[in-house]
């Protein structure tokens, strides 16, 4: 049988302590009572008095008193309250199934819009939760918490909001989402007040917090919430929180290597597990035990419990026709498994050996049983399927006509799982079909971007040859010619190289400009334009310079793009200035539906023949083509120039 919900949350954090006489005290007080009392209301009352620690008794204590609980009843409210403590004993006996058959028969028999009935109702609820819970049905386990807290928030019931909060924190710990286990457990939290009815399930949050935050690696937040957990367990007199507590505590102590504290607080756990479970045999809180002292290195400690504790165990089920496939024989491969590596990091390869030839018989032994229990299980379904079939067959006998339909049916379910079948294949194909496609993508992609950037290089270092190179090369002839002529005849070198290292620091300016941004506007095309021709006008102040700007559309357009505008400009700014003789230059920069830059002069014009030919006038025309642009050069003698860069499209 697996465990549930908040037993495998208690597996996790199961713990005892080491002062209990407290809570020893309140149980020892109502058992006396109980044993003293006369008519049936008085002995039931102080009955479900002590089931509200049926966690704290033996199991075996509690289910009789379910039992006489449950043989007294005879109003619903009693009725109810003793199927909640039967429910509690059945679970701890770990008969998960009887305990379903009680709630499906009591549950509906209470109504949460009752004032009255309320409260059983809750408990009912929450105990069928542990039911799914112990079968691993975290989906109906969820869904039905969800539904308790949406009624415990439409009655305002806190410490029903508190209790079933902390178990859906549990479900998502155990699901391994742990953040939506904090958020749960701090909701919990907000609904806890500090009187007693809240001390049980502000105790469990806390301990909760605890093991989760250890889980997590936060000793510091895990030690914290745990010190404020066991004294709430003291104060409620509860030895299963309690030891649950001192449980997590030892694992905080083991997880800082502080194995002596570790030891003493597991000690003083089983102390308490004992007193509610009996004797520990073989047990989770003994495998913790040895872990401890394999971990500390106390190797030879470590064999002699898990040894003692499994002959123990042996010897007093060797009379018991236990089946195998049970939880014990998980546990006995987890003794297995703790004892070879004890044996392992000892030396002592013979006995490791040997263990290890234990653990693969024990598996065995487990998958064949549990395989036998499926079969055992399916041929029980089959002879109680055969018998509902015979039961069909003698009512089909009264109308033949049905078993057409029945057929139809039959083959309608075999066609329907051969279809399932047929589509799930067909998705598993699709499905790897795109996740290859995904990687061929994401490689393609990547190969992409290795690419680009390898071209986005080569461009930086050609745009720099080709503007920085040329300054360069004048730089060094003015320098040769300072070397070869000396500095007195003529400061006219010195004053070339100035202009030269000026170009250059400008057109290192540009470049960066473009680099330093993904898109440019064409407002920061038009603002750079502007910028160029203000440092040119003081060298050539017989020339004005007149900016048009129109500009409705500011689109943005990539640094490449933007650049090669700025180039194509800058070029044709150039050659009026050296060549036209103008007295005034035009720039227009227009950009409506389409893009058009134009630069114009007044000058002597050049002939329309040789409009092709240059250096510069060649860059011009290769830079628009690759930015996709068109561009057109109108030249007359004696009429100016005007160079046209229009965009091809609307983008």
């Amino acid at each position: 049988m697996k465990k549930g919900l908040v037993k495998r949350l208690i597996v996790l954090l199961c713990l005892a302590s080491h002062t209990t006489y407290a809570q020893t005290k309140v149980i020892d007080s109502l058992k006396q009572t109980y044993s003293s009392s006369t008519g049936t209301a008085e002995r039931l009352k102080n009955l479900f008095a002590l089931g509200q620690f049926h966690q704290s008794l033996p199991k075996d204590t509690l289910y009789k008193y379910a039992v006489i609980a449950t043989s007294l009843t005879s109003d619903k409210t009693d009725k109810g309250n003793a199927a909640i403590l039967l429910i509690n004993a059945y679970l701890r006996l770990d008969k998960t199934d009887s305990a379903e058959l009680t709630i499906n028969k009591t549950l509906p028999l209470f109504n949460v819009k009752n004032q009255a009935e309320r409260n059983i109702y809750f408990s009912l609820a929450a105990l069928q939760v542990d039911c799914y819970g112990n079968n691993s049905n975290y989906e109906d386990a969820t869904s039905l918490l969800y539904k308790i807290i949406q009624q415990a928030e439409q009655y305002n019931d806190p410490e029903v909001l508190a209790k079933n909060m902390g178990t859906l924190g549990v479900i998502n710990y155990n699901l391994n989402h742990v953040p939506e286990a904090f958020n749960w457990y701090f909701k919990g939290l907000s609904y806890c007040k500090n009187s007693p009815e809240f001390y049980n399930p502000s105790a469990v949050l806390y301990i909760n917090l605890a093991e989760t935050y250890r889980w997590v690696d936060k000793p510091d937040s895990a030690s914290y919430f745990i010190n404020k957990a066991i004294p709430l367990c003291e104060k409620t007199g509860n030895l299963f929180y309690l030891a649950n507590a001192l449980r997590v505590k030892a694992n905080i102590y083991s997880s800082a290597k502080n194995y002596a504290e570790a030891e003493k607080t597991m000690l003083e756990c089983n102390t308490i597990r004992e007193q509610t479970q009996g004797k520990l045999l073989m047990s989770n809180e003994m495998l913790a035990l040895a872990v401890i002292h394999f971990k500390w290195g106390k190797l030879d400690k470590a064999i002699q419990e898990l040894t003692s504790a499994m002959a123990l165990s042996d010897s007093l089920n060797k009379n018991n026709n236990n089946s195998k496939g049970s939880e014990a024989d998980v546990l006995k491969i987890s003794y297995y498994n703790v004892l070879a590596r004890c044996y392992k990091m000892k030396g002592d390869e013979k006995n490791y050996a040997s263990t290890l030839e234990k653990i693969i018989a024990e598996k065995d032994a487990f998958y064949e049983a549990n395989s036998a229990n499926t079969l055992a299980s399916l041929q029980a379904k089959y002879e109680l399927q055969k018998k509902e079939g015979t039961i069909i067959k003698q009512q089909l006998d009264l109308t033949k006509k049905n078993y057409l339909i029945y057929g139809s049916i039959i083959l309608a379910g075999f066609a329907l799982l051969l279809f399932w079948v047929l589509f799930n294949n067909y998705r598993r194909k699709q499905k790897l079909k795109m996740e290859y496609a995904l990687q061929e993508e994401k490689r393609l992609s990547a190969q992409s971007i290795i690419d680009a950037e390898e071209q986005e290089r080569k461009r930086i270092a050609a745009d720099l040859h080709d503007n920085i190179g040329a300054y360069a090369s004048a730089i060094r002839a003015d320098v040769e010619k300072l070397s070869s002529k000396g500095t007195t005849e003529s400061n006219i070198p010195l004053q070339n190289l100035e202009q030269h290292s000026r170009e250059i620091i400008n057109s290192l300016r540009d470049t960066i400009w473009v680099l330093n941004k993904e898109n440019i506007t064409i407002t920061g095309i038009g603002d750079r334009i502007k910028s160029y021709t203000g440092k040119l006008q003081p060298s050539y102040n017989f020339i004005q310079f007149h900016i048009k700007e129109e500009i409705t559309n500011n689109r943005r357009i990539n640094s490449q793009h933007a650049l090669n505008i700025f180039r194509i400009i800058q070029e044709a700014i150039h050659n009026s200035l050296k060549y036209s003789r103008a007295e005034n230059i035009y720039i227009e920069i227009i950009s409506h539906e389409t893009l058009m830059l134009s630069v114009t002069d007044d000058g002597i014009g050049i002939d329309e023949k040789n409009t092709g030919i240059g250096n510069g006038m060649k860059n011009m025309k290769t830079r628009a083509n690759d930015i996709g642009m068109k561009i057109s050069i109108q030249a007359n003698k004696n009429k100016g120039t005007k160079v046209n860069l229009e965009s091809n499209t609307t983008n």
